[in-house]
């Protein structure tokens, strides 16, 4: 023990009940006199334990005090601690469990109840009464100005089996009363409800009763048994109030009325579960993380520059059958005073008359047509592969961003705590300014690291918002960063060379449609003449070419078609020259850092850790100074911030080989 550690707690005060103060380094003075306290040192702490005894609050809410209370105005000096012993030690391991117990409740009490009616939905009709009871008895509580406790949470585990059991009474009587005709279900339920709520009142008042002197009791363990009894009776009371009213609605919505009209109201199996999953109280997270496959799958179904490729394929393929398109066909009426019958009387002439184009043409527009249409698809794979490529990038970039988050949020704890230890030292005397201000300067390159880091999370987080175009901000899954791996070649999709290949079939079919244009267009013309003074119709059709005699024009549409072609054919050439050259350095690059990842993986990490194992040993045990210490500590960091980085540069080179494109 050190005389020293009493006498540096001076100028620091205890506030008491009553208003006044007492001398911190008086109580460690009694304490150290009568045992009550130990004082110890060793190479890498010193620790002052003091007891202080507060009546008629929370445990919880002390500890919070005093944690404030030693933020605001006690300073420690380097190598102190402060820990919460006691029954506040009990409350944080007891909390634990009920964190287990109240899951493990909840699922068995479902259980017993699909035992019971051999039903998903009637045992998820009545276990809608556990959200409506736990309102009541969080209400009551607050009522009564009692804070959560272990008890109290005790109390709702006993509650959430009492709450059911108006539920059980009331839904196994509507059930027996579907067996008798009732009209509609608005009948059935009022008669239902009236036949048992006198028994749901009993049963609930029994329960309730039998909780009312341990809500009202003054005498020794009130304090335990206080808690349970309010959160027991208030659940009830707001579950008894809602079962009456809430039950006997969803019970309407979701069975079949009587006869065979149906139900009320007609939901799928997934629309209950997901219905009943929003009314249960939450265990887990709120909002569910999102794998990659989900962000793809929901940037695919939502993506408007996707949406828009697709229209644009399907648009395409709608005018696929515009190919055989004919003119307007004219119906004219002619009085022909130059035809005239024998009684000098004109002609009266009704006649059809229609023009076709050659019938080649039709079918070579039609290639055409389909030409366009495969492009278009391809122009829709192309943007799907896009989006793809760019969602698994910005996927494994928010995971590197995220893990040295994390690493340099260990990295500015540590030099925080330097750097106040260092700022004390320097304050005593026991070091030299050089420590002080390189302790700052490191905290300072630490803190700037840490914000481009979470500004890198931050980056990459919205450039997937930016992707997936959702109403509401994604959350995405944690994964564990690893080494992904090449696809082989064959299952490799390139629709890049797809549309190049089925743009030059494009520029063929348009170049075989010019040279089809030439053919002569066919006309067809079908008449009858009348007169007053003729018996019979007369009947005429015709039949005729029309040749083009002065095509120079549509030649040279044939010559430029020609080398549209051919300028196709380059294209697609040059698109597989520069793609072979991409994947040769993509591939360097690959094998590059494989080497380089492989020495991470095997030595690297292996190194990290022996550094961190070298350095906790070798500062506990005095060997090294504390400032050697986080040397140590920030080079094995350092290590694993190179290798997150290495990882990060391997997996974007995989993801582009993937998705290899230009």
């Amino acid at each position: 023990t050190h005389r020293q550690d009493i006498d540096n707690l001076k100028n620091l005060y205890v506030d008491l009940p009553d208003g006044g103060k007492i001398p911190l380094r008086e109580l460690a003075e009694i304490s150290y006199q009568k045992g009550a306290a130990k004082i110890s040192r060793d190479n890498t702490q010193r620790r002052i334990v003091v007891g202080i005894n507060v009546r008629d609050r929370d445990l919880q809410s002390v500890v919070r005090d005093v944690q404030d209370r030693i933020e605001e105005n006690i300073t420690l000096p380097m190598g102190y601690t402060i820990s919460y012993g006691g029954q506040f030690e009990n409350l944080q391991s007891a909390r634990a469990r009920l964190w287990v117990a109240v899951p493990i409740a909840l699922f068995l009490i479902f259980v017993l109840l699909y035992f019971a009616f051999g039903s998903i939905k009637e045992a998820l009709l009545i276990y809608s009464a556990i959200p409506l009871a736990a309102v009541g008895g969080i209400l009551l509580l607050w009522v009564r100005g009692m804070p959560f406790s272990i008890s109290a949470g005790v109390g709702f585990i006993a509650l959430l089996g009492i709450a059911v059991l108006n539920g059980i009474v009331l839904i196994e009587h509507l059930k027996h009363l579907q067996q008798k005709k009732f009209d509609t279900m608005e009948a059935l339920i009022k008669q239902g409800t009236k036949d048992r709520l006198r028994a749901v009142l009993l049963t609930a008042s029994a329960a309730a009763l039998g909780f009312l002197p341990m809500a009202v009791s003054t005498s020794a363990g009130a304090e335990v048994q206080r808690p349970l009894a309010t959160v027991v009776i208030g659940g009830l009371i707001t579950a008894t109030l809602l079962t009456l009213v809430v039950l006997p609605v969803l019970y309407s919505i979701f069975v079949k009325r009587p006869g065979n009209s149906g139900p009320l109201v007609k939901l799928n199996n997934t629309t209950f579960l997901l219905l009943f999953a929003g009314m249960t109280p939450a265990i887990g997270s709120a909002q569910e993380s999102l794998t990659l496959e989900q962000l793809i799958t929901i940037a695919v179904e939502n993506n408007a520059g996707l949406k828009a490729a697709k229209l644009g394929y399907e648009q395409r393929n709608a005018l696929v059958s515009s190919a055989f398109h004919f003119e307007k066909t004219e119906v004219y009426y002619q009085f022909d005073e130059n035809n005239l019958t024998v009684t000098e009387e004109p002609l009266r002439v009704f006649g059809v008359q229609q023009n076709f184009n050659f019938p080649s043409v039709y079918f070579s527009e039609k290639r055409r047509n389909v030409a366009q249409r495969n492009q278009a698809e391809h122009s829709y794979h192309i943007q799907r592969k896009s989006i793809e490529h760019e969602i698994t990038s910005r996927f494994y970039t928010y995971q590197y961003a995220k893990k040295k988050k994390q690493i340099f949020l260990k990295l500015d704890s540590l030099y925080r705590n330097f750097s106040y230890m260092a700022q004390r030292r320097f304050e005593l005397g026991e070091t030299n300014y050089l420590e002080k201000i390189t302790a700052q300067s490191q905290q300072h390159k630490i803190g700037i690291r840490l914000q481009e880091a979470v500004q890198e999370t931050a980056e990459a987080m919205e450039e997937i918002m930016k992707i997936i175009q959702t109403d509401t901000m994604a959350t995405i899954i944690d994964i564990p960063l690893r080494s992904l791996k090449v696809l082989p070649s064959e299952l490799i999709a390139l629709p890049e060379l797809r549309w190049y290949i089925e743009n030059i079939d494009l520029k063929k079919a348009e170049r075989k449609l010019k040279r089809q244009q030439l053919l002569p267009d066919i006309s067809i013309n079908y008449f009858q003449g009348t007169a007053p003074n003729l018996s019979n119709t007369l009947i005429g059709y015709q039949l005729g070419l029309k040749v083009p005699l002065f095509f120079t024009s549509q030649s040279s549409r044939i010559k430029a078609s020609k080398i549209a072609m051919q300028i196709a054919e380059q294209e697609y050439r040059d698109y597989q020259i520069r793609l072979d050259a991409k994947r040769n350095i993509l591939t360097t690059q690959y094998e590059t850092q494989t080497k380089a990842l492989t020495y991470y993986e095997t030595e690297g990490q292996a190194l990290s850790e022996e550094i961190l194992k070298t350095a906790e040993s070798s500062f506990k045990h005095g060997e090294i100074d504390f400032f050697q210490y986080l040397i140590s500590i920030e080079n094995a960091y350092e290590l694993q911030l190179e290798y997150l980085e290495q990882l990060e540069q391997f997996n974007q080179t995989v993801i582009a080989l993937n998705y290899i494109t230009l």
